[in-house]
């Protein structure tokens, strides 16, 4: 008897690992954190993966980022952009990616469909 494998949904899986990604580069880029607006990773995420992402797309995928403890998010205020960081630092490497396979494996972003190109 063969068990099917879950497959990460592939429109989930590019929105997650670009923003993991977007996280990564601000770092190298020597700052501390991501700091930036639902709106403008909104549109850097569609810029960067095609697909067509909302500020509402943003919360539930770092909603749902935080509480998988993938990110931490810091609160900026009322008007200023909120802060987001990778808990690879204090996890390790290998269980922070172990950490963001279980969840591609498990959770599809419930708007995968309409942030599909051609939606």
């Amino acid at each position: 008897m063969t068990h099917h494998q879950p497959e990460p949904d592939p429109v989930t899986e590019k929105l997650v690992l670009s923003f993991i990604d977007l996280i990564h580069e601000r770092k190298l880029a020597g700052r501390r954190e991501l700091a930036a607006t639902m709106e403008t990773i909104a549109a850097w995420l569609s810029e960067r993966t095609g697909l067509t992402v909302q500020p509402y797309h943003v919360q539930t995928l770092t909603a749902t980022l935080r509480e998988a403890g993938i990110i931490t998010v810091g609160g900026g205020g009322i008007g200023l952009p909120n802060t987001y960081d990778t808990t690879e630092h204090s996890m390790g490497a290998e269980a922070f990616w172990d950490q963001v396979d279980a969840l591609l494996l498990v959770w599809k972003h419930p708007s995968r469909k309409s942030l599909a190109p051609g939606a």
